[in-house]
């Protein structure tokens, strides 16, 4: 028997699906995990990243809607929490999970790393831990990379949302309780980006608390879907 749910989920900038491929099989028969290729990334290497985060959102619409054919959810990682909400906002999935980002009607409080000369911008990627250190120590990926990267940070640094947009879907935000890029107050403004239910939840961890807090984070991930999913009596959640 198919899954009953697919849960699209969307990298972080400069990231790819293989953050997701762990997540395959581990959530449950009911649930079946696809991980979004974006362009500027992979397969897609070719393809020129999007420096905005509406292009990017109605072109990854577009490519999705085939697969809309099944009830869905979204999860999105800090630039991909809010790709997530765009799609969402295009779309109908039973919920949205978004993890590690401020909520989208926010300003950055940060100083713009996109905007950095490319030493600065490296060592600032060292940093936030997202990109594997081996990529970063070759020059050669660097230049290949950079012009993604660049857009990417871009993209997530200058997105807001349109005044008075919400969703009309249950939403859960996470994020980890050592995440310098979000606070408690910027995770809790989520509820305000949807007319649904909300609920929060902080993790051990910092930016990329995915990696560190896996089994306990699946569980979590897991518990979201189906209790969209009760909503929507797809599925008694257990």
């Amino acid at each position: 028997m198919a899954p009953a749910i697919r849960l699209f989920c969307f990298p972080h900038a400069g990231g790819g699906t293989a953050a997701y491929r762990p997540w395959v099989g581990a959530l449950g028969p009911e649930i079946e995990v696809v991980p979004v290729p974006l362009p500027g990334r992979e397969a897609r290497i070719a393809e020129p990243a999007h420096e905005r985060m509406d292009t990017l959102a109605e072109q990854v619409t577009r490519e999705l809607a085939p697969s809309f054919d099944r009830p869905y959810a979204f999860f999105g990682h800090s630039m991909g929490a809010g790709l997530a909400w765009e799609v969402a906002r295009r779309s109908a999935p039973l919920g949205v999970i978004a993890s590690a980002r401020r909520a989208p009607q926010l300003p950055t409080r940060r100083r713009l790393v996109s905007e950095l000369p490319d030493d600065q911008f490296v060592a600032t990627l060292r940093q936030l831990e997202g990109t594997p250190q081996a990529v970063l120590d070759e020059p050669e990926l660097v230049e290949l990379l950079l012009p993604t990267l660049r857009a990417d940070f871009a993209l997530s640094e200058t997105f807001r949302a349109p005044a008075g947009v919400k969703l009309h879907c249950p939403l859960v935000a996470m994020a980890g309780e050592d995440d310098s890029e979000v606070d408690s107050d910027e995770l809790a403004a989520w509820q305000d980006a949807t007319t649904g239910p909300f609920r929060s939840r902080w993790f051990a961890g910092g930016h990329f608390y995915l990696a560190s807090g896996a089994p306990e984070v699946l569980a979590e991930v897991r518990a979201a879907v189906l209790e969209f999913a009760d909503r929507a009596n797809l599925i008694r959640n257990p």
